[in-house]
């Protein structure tokens, strides 16, 4: 009697873990929507404007698409997408245009790596490594400043998905420390991307 009322209780606590178990986790992930870029003035290619020009950092906008396939639960493989540009308008001496130059400057990144996300319950939080490579360049008067830079990069951080639904989530904010090598120097970057996810499969 008192092994059967043992393993009773254990049935009994062990409900919740199967109830919390049985969690719906997708297949495969879509994501796509908005995307901040804080860059550092190493990552405009050398040369492309006078020194002195740039301000130590850029605030760019663009998004960010990503697909992910998901082989076990919890883990799955991205690959990203990211595009930011920003217009700045500089005052170039012998400049003849009032206001200065109007210089053009895009980002766009390609990045691969795992990720980890922990699925229970409605919020989801995820922590990924990518790495790929970076595109920086520039242009003015509808002409290139120069060679566009390419560069190593890696993106570490990570975020959180709301599930709306078992094919739908929102994902509230995605933190990522963006790196990228150039030669023997290491540009410092700061990226966040909000957006919708969509949800493919069940597992």
């Amino acid at each position: 009697m008192k092994k059967l009322s043992f393993l009773a209780s254990l049935v009994v606590l062990c409900l919740p873990l199967a109830a919390s178990a049985q969690e719906v986790a997708p297949k495969a992930e879509i994501f796509g929507g908005y995307s901040f870029l804080r860059v550092d003035l190493g990552a405009i290619p050398a040369g492309t404007v006078p020194a002195g020009t740039i301000p130590g950092n850029l605030d760019m906008h663009g998004f960010n698409v990503s697909f992910a396939a998901n082989p076990a639960r919890h883990v799955g493989i991205i690959s990203e997408f990211s595009h930011h540009t920003k217009s700045e308008s500089f005052n170039i001496l012998g400049s003849p245009l009032p206001g200065g130059v109007n210089i053009d400057f895009r980002v766009l990144t390609l990045l691969f790596g795992p990720r980890v996300t922990l699925h229970r319950g409605k919020v989801e939080p995820f922590v990924h490594a990518l790495f790929g490579a970076a595109r920086a360049d520039a242009s003015a008067l509808g002409m290139s400043l120069g060679d566009p830079g390419y560069a190593f990069a890696y993106a570490l951080g990570g975020g959180f998905d709301v599930k709306v639904h078992n094919n739908f989530a929102v994902r509230l904010g995605q933190v990522d420390y963006l790196g990228a090598r150039s030669g023997p120097e290491v540009l410092n970057n700061f990226r966040y991307s909000v957006g919708v996810v969509i949800r493919l499969g069940n597992r």
